[in-house]
């Protein structure tokens, strides 16, 4: 079960384009920011959106993960688990810290 790198990233990419089609359409032919917020309307509308693109990425940031844990599964991980990625740097840990380390 081999998946393409960046599966999740085309994902998040086809999500956020038809995210953001689909609030620039209602932006413009149903929402009524200008009379609600004035002038920060814009404000609001890039907030809104920034929101959007962020849950988008979110997503296929999920999705990733998610294929690599049935990866790890499928090569014989216990389901119950999880493949952590070993820390980079643990020279500031103390001794629970990395006792926890060793439990996981």
């Amino acid at each position: 079960m081999n998946h393409p790198r960046g599966l999740g990233s085309f994902l998040a990419l086809v999500v956020w384009m038809i995210a953001s089609a689909g609030f620039a359409f209602y932006v413009a032919n149903f929402a009524s920011y200008n009379k609600t917020y004035g002038t920060m309307a814009g404000v609001i509308v890039f907030l809104l959106w920034l929101w959007i693109t962020n849950l988008a990425i979110l997503l296929g940031l999920e999705f990733d993960a998610e294929a690599v844990r049935q990866r790890a599964i499928a090569g014989g991980l216990p389901p119950e688990t999880e493949p952590y990625t070993q820390p980079r740097d643990t020279r500031t840990w103390d001794e629970e810290d990395l006792r926890r380390l060793g439990d996981a």
